[in-house]
């Protein structure tokens, strides 16, 4: 099946707000940890449209439903994500980062390649903007993410349990 390709506009909030919230239970399960600890199993439809309308948020659809998505924002002051000395010592080297967030794909459609294309997409906007790395979060304890990055060359930067679980900084270094 062909799916569109498309960066996203304020007006698909609710589809892709549908997704994420799908998508994040089974992160949830994944992980060990309870849906009310990720804020995206809260986040309101402006909020939603507001990270759409000030960030790159690629999406794939069939018809109006959000199959996929990948947020990519840009940070001149990627120290901002600091939680620790060898964070802040990491992060120091960098001028400029991109930072992908509410990456999610129907659960049907995973190992379909469609993850890899808004990985690949995100990361090739990334360099073309002048970042030197890309930066994520996520649960170091859900097995199938960690491996996804790693296989897609994010490495480990640093772990912090502010949230409750343990939460990894992984980077993908564009200085290649």
């Amino acid at each position: 099946m062909q799916y569109e390709f498309r960066i996203a506009d304020t007006n698909d909030a609710p589809a892709l707000s549908k997704l994420l919230r799908s998508a994040m239970l089974t992160y949830c399960i994944n992980s060990g940890i309870r849906p009310f600890m990720l804020e995206s199993m809260s986040e309101s439809l402006q909020a939603i449209e507001d990270r759409v309308a000030h960030n790159t948020c690629m999406c794939y659809f069939d018809g109006s439903e959000a199959v996929a998505t990948i947020t990519l924002s840009l940070i001149d002051t990627p120290q901002k994500l600091s939680f620790s000395k060898k964070t802040d010592k990491y992060l120091s080297t960098l001028n400029k980062a991109g930072y992908i967030s509410r990456f999610a794909v129907k659960e049907e459609l995973r190992q379909a390649g469609l993850g890899i294309a808004l990985m690949d997409k995100a990361l090739e906007t990334a360099k073309r903007e002048g970042c030197s790395a890309v930066l994520l979060h996520s649960c170091a304890s859900n097995k199938p993410m960690v491996e996804f990055y790693s296989n897609r060359g994010f490495k480990l930067i640093d772990k912090e349990d502010s949230r409750g679980y343990s939460r990894g900084l992984f980077s993908y270094s564009l200085c290649k």
